[in-house]
Parts: structure tokens; C-alpha cells; sequence
């Protein structure tokens, strides 16, 4: 059984390889071929899940978060997925497990490798019934750590691949009434992303990495890219926006007189960013494809860069005055 998988697999990953160029060169192109091909995954896994264990026993959804449930992958991208079903007995559960490793196995197989962080639907942590989302959510807020604020920002990522948008919004919607009902947790979430390691200096001269295999380069995705995401997600929370990609948050953002005179510009920055990513990546491995050599750029381009990571550093100075003036106003 396993090598008809491999078989199916195989030729998914064969049109993959071989039609990959033809997406690569702008970013909805590239979010929708990565779509494609995650969902050819999916639906040959729950084939022959049908095949080996019979069909599904209650609706479910299998959402992705991360790259892709904002639609922002580039050239090479890792795994983020979870599942939500509705029943709730052990039968149930392994049920979904199961699925949750083989699509995990699948997606590894065709190309896009595991999650360091484990935010995969092999995960237990990431596949649960409904009832039990909503009680691992509380938990999370409950918790008050590190790391369950950064869960909490990757689920407010979350788009559904497969069945019920309503599930995934019901759920986010738990968190984005809590942030609403108790401020103060606007403040922790921003003080889960603040920290970032600055890419241009005083003098708008670039602050390369000195030593080490990316000698020369900035992190592009930790310096640049991250810090724009983490800004704008915090701003949608603070407005109660659900919207997974960042440049649909903006979108909902512009429609409120205070982001009205500053967003025009960021929202240009990020689509230029995302253009960076996709034209210096290709052809590295993951890892690598995150770092952007200066040395590379023409004049021009040294020059746009700098202009960005300069607007980038004045959004994130508004961004942590607008959690300080809200967390003041906490009742």
C-alpha cells in the first residue's frame, strides 16, 4: 500500500519539479501552485486513508498557518498545518492522527520539509476536536508563557485548505474576544515579537552578519520580513481583524482613520520584500534562501532596501506606542 502512495506521490512531485519556473516569478502565482500541490497531498492521503481505515468519522478541517496560511511562501517553505474535527472519542482521535502523520510524511516526501517547531497535524498539540481547541486556547491565554503567546500568533495565522472556514473563525474569534475583554494581553503578545535584531544602523549603513557562513548578508526573513508580519498582525488583533495574510490586514487596516497616512507605503515595502525574497532565493536550499547578500544589490537596490528597513523601524516604534496607549487604558 505504501508504494502506491509512493507512486502517487511520485508524480505529483514529478509536475512539481517540472512546472515549479512557471510559478516562480511572482508571489500569487507561487502561493497558488503551492496550494495546488499541498491539496493533491491531501486528497490522495484521505483516499487511501478511506482505503485503509475507512472514511473519515465526523467533518473536519485541515488548516495550514505560518507561510502559508498567511499565502506568503516563497521558493522553498517548510510545513504548518493542524486539524479540527468534531467528535471527541479515542477512536476519533487516532482516527485523525493517523491522517494528520501521513499527510505530514506526504508533504515531506513531495518536498516541503517538517516544521522544526512541530506545528504539524502529527502533532497531538495540533489536532484535536473542536472542544478541545477552544479548551487548549484558553489554556494557552491561561498560561501566560513564551511560548503559548507564540502559539497563539501562530493559530491567528491559520487558513483552512479543506471543509469549514466557520471552524477556524469561531476559534480565532476565542482569542480575538479575550485580547478585546483583557488589553493587557495586546502588551504580552507585542513583548513575545519586540525583540529584533536591527539590519541598518544610525547612519543607514547596513549592519551585515561579521563572521560565520552568512558573512555579509542580512536574515532578510528574521530582520525584515518577520518584523513586518508580527507589526501588522498585532495591529489587526488590536482591531479585532481576522484575516490571515498581512497584506489582506492591511487591507482592513486602511479602513480606520489612524493607519489611513501610514499603510500606503508599508504595504509597498512588504510587496517589494516579497519580491526580494523570491528573486535571491531561488535555487538555495530553506535556510539559506533566507539571507540576502548586500553585496549583491546594485546601487539601486542597496539604496530601496535601506529606504525599507528605515520605514520598517518608524512602524515598529508606532506599533509598540499603540499597545502602550491601550495597555494604559486597560480597565
Amino acid at each position: 500500500m505504501m508504494q502506491d502512495v509512493h507512486a502517487d506521490y511520485a508524480s505529483i512531485k514529478q509536475w512539481r519539479d517540472a512546472h515549479f519556473v512557471v510559478y516562480q516569478s511572482q508571489s500569487d502565482k507561487l502561493q497558488d501552485f503551492h496550494d495546488y500541490v499541498t491539496k493533491q497531498v491531501f486528497d490522495i492521503t484521505l483516499r487511501k486513508m478511506r482505503i485503509d481505515h475507512g472514511a473519515p468519522p465526523c467533518p473536519f478541517t485541515w488548516f495550514v498557518t505560518g507561510s502559508s496560511g498567511r499565502c506568503e511562501q516563497a521558493y522553498r517553505s517548510d510545513q504548518d498545518h493542524g486539524i479540527v474535527y468534531t467528535c471527541e472519542n479515542k477512536d476519533t482521535a487516532a482516527y485523525f492522527l493517523e491522517f494528520g502523520k501521513r499527510l505530514t510524511a506526504g508533504l515531506e516526501w513531495i518536498g516541503y520539509p517538517l516544521c522544526q517547531g512541530n506545528v504539524m497535524s502529527s502533532n497531538p498539540l495540533w489536532c484535536k476536536s473542536l472542544n478541545e481547541w477552544e479548551s487548549q486556547i484558553h489554556q494557552w491565554i491561561d498560561e501566560d508563557t513564551w511560548q503559548s503567546f507564540r502559539y497563539l500568533l501562530i493559530f491567528l495565522d491559520a487558513r483552512v485548505i479543506e471543509s469549514n472556514d466557520r471552524v477556524i473563525y469561531r476559534l480565532k474569534n476565542l482569542i480575538l474576544k479575550k485580547v478585546q475583554q483583557y488589553p493587557y494581553l495586546l502588551r504580552r503578545l507585542f513583548e513575545n515579537t519586540r525583540h529584533t535584531i536591527k539590519a541598518i544602523g544610525f547612519f543607514h549603513q547596513f549592519l551585515p552578519i561579521q563572521n560565520g557562513a552568512y558573512t555579509g548578508c542580512i536574515d532578510l526573513k528574521q530582520q525584515a520580513y518577520f518584523p513586518y508580519v508580527n507589526a501588522i498582525r498585532l495591529l489587526a488583533i488590536k482591531e479585532n481583524i481576522s484575516h490571515s495574510s498581512t497584506l489582506s490586514r492591511m487591507e482592513s487596516l486602511s479602513t480606520y482613520e489612524e493607519y489611513k497616512s501610514i499603510l500606503p507605503i508599508h504595504r509597498e515595502n512588504f510587496r517589494i520584500l516579497m519580491k526580494y525574497r523570491l528573486k535571491y532565493s531561488e535555487g538555495f536550499l530553506y535556510e539559506e534562501a533566507h539571507y540576502l547578500n548586500v553585496r549583491n544589490l546594485n546601487k539601486q537596490e542597496k539604496h530601496e532596501v535601506k529606504r525599507i528597513l528605515t520605514d520598517l523601524n518608524k512602524l515598529l516604534t508606532f506599533v509598540e506606542a499603540n499597545v502602550v496607549r491601550v495597555s494604559k487604558n486597560e480597565s
